[in-house]
């Protein structure tokens, strides 16, 4: 871990907070520690500064260390690996703790120098791969609101097929098809294409292949919306389609044999024949 940490010790008993904080400089000379006497100071402290880690007694003054624990839970605090630490070896107490946020549980009757520095380490450890876990989902998060922004705006129609041939997604450019954005969900895009060998088309449309045996320029003729009024006037509309098979693998490991994988379903984009 880092040299410089900050750690918080929330406990009245001040012959315990010396001890926590000998053993915690025994090993991480650099560390700072701000003391609490009780559950006030301690949110207070929490309100002003992020710690690596907290030492939470049980008993305290003002309320105990499960209480605490699940008053963090509803706040708005600085967010901060806790350590339990009590006098009393109560299995039921150490499940409750875990369950109410928790990192780890140390009975005081059995906590060295050694024990200590160790939990430390690993909550923070724990928490910081936590922090980078939620910072990714975010990211991916944004990433794919952004997409999902750009294939609503394009006028091509783009749309996902489940292995049965179903949608699963088409983006509002259907609209002049006359279909809804949503209406199209769950039924068989075969309904929704005009040809004369339906079998040999879909196997092309879609396609499990991915990379350069992927689909490419394939000519499919969309049936508009029959209950719109285009469709009198355009019942068909003949799209270029670029399809490609969605695996939950990388592509370059669709076409190993000995790697498992599953088939998700196919991703579709078409976009107008030129004249």
């Amino acid at each position: 871990m880092a040299d410089k940490s900050f750690i918080l010790i929330i406990d009245d008993n001040k012959l315990d907070r010396e001890a926590w904080s000998r053993y915690l400089k025994s090993e991480r000379p650099s560390v700072e520690i701000v003391e609490a006497n009780n559950c006030e100071e301690g949110f207070s402290e929490m309100e002003k500064k992020n710690f690596d880690c907290v030492l939470l007694d049980y008993h305290l003054p003002d309320g105990d260390g499960i209480q605490f624990l699940q008053k963090l839970l509803l706040g708005n605090f600085n967010s901060s690996p806790i350590l339990f630490l009590t006098g009393q070896g109560d299995e039921l107490l150490a499940v409750e703790a875990l369950r109410s946020g928790a990192a780890d549980y140390i009975p005081k009757d059995i906590l060295s120098a050694n024990r200590l520095n160790r939990s430390v380490d690993n909550a923070i450890r724990i928490h910081q791969l936590g922090v980078r876990a939620r910072n990714a989902e975010l990211k991916l998060s944004a990433s794919e609101e952004k997409y999902r922004t750009i294939v609503e705006k394009i006028s091509d129609l783009v749309f996902q097929l489940d292995p049965n041939h179903n949608f699963t997604f088409t983006n509002t450019a259907f609209e002049i098809l006359g279909y809804s954005s949503n209406e199209l969900i769950g039924k068989s895009i075969k309904n929704y294409i005009e040809t004369s060998d339906v079998d040999s088309l879909l196997l092309k449309l879609a396609t499990r292949d991915v990379g350069p045996l992927a689909t490419t320029n394939l000519e499919v003729r969309f049936k508009s919306n029959p209950a719109s009024s285009l469709c009198e006037e355009f019942p068909f509309m003949t799209l270029l389609v670029d399809a490609s098979g969605m695996w939950d693998v990388p592509d370059e490991m669709v076409f190993k044999d000995d790697v498992a994988k599953k088939f998700l379903g196919t991703l579709c984009v078409g976009r107008s024949k030129p004249n």
